[in-house]
């Protein structure tokens, strides 16, 4: 059996998920990263993509808009903005979310253009 570290999945409202994990799979602002147990200390941003909680028994996913990660001490915080079950992720739920950023892209001010062509760049990743 493969080690197992703590972990919890907040938003700004509420406490999403909490438990252990053997492996969480993050989108990562440089890249995606998988986090084990023993994972030398982190903290990140998280651009738009799938985080991956894989268990024992279970594997679950999730989108999120963005967020950030700090894992310490076998222990894993995830915040996230803008979470969804994996029941809604399909083209057109990420469609969506292109549109409603290249609607935003069109009336932000230039210091925020490129933070949200970032997003909508890495959201395009996604389809298949």
């Amino acid at each position: 059996m493969s080690e197992q570290f703590s972990f919890k999945l907040v938003t700004p409202e509420k406490t999403f998920m909490e438990g252990d994990a053997s492996m969480i799979v993050l989108p990562g602002i440089e890249g995606d990263m998988g986090i084990l147990a023993d994972h030398s200390n982190i903290i990140t941003s998280m651009r738009p993509g799938l985080i991956k909680v894989i268990g024992t028994n279970e594997e679950k996913l999730f989108f999120v808009e963005e967020g950030f990660i700090k894992f310490s001490n076998n222990e894993l915080l995830v915040v996230a903005v803008g979470l969804d079950e994996n029941e809604k992720i399909n083209n057109d739920f990420i469609n969506a979310k292109i549109s409603s950023l290249e609607t935003d892209l069109e009336a932000a001010s230039e210091n925020l253009k490129s933070k949200i062509q970032n997003k909508i760049d890495s959201l395009k990743l996604l389809l298949n």
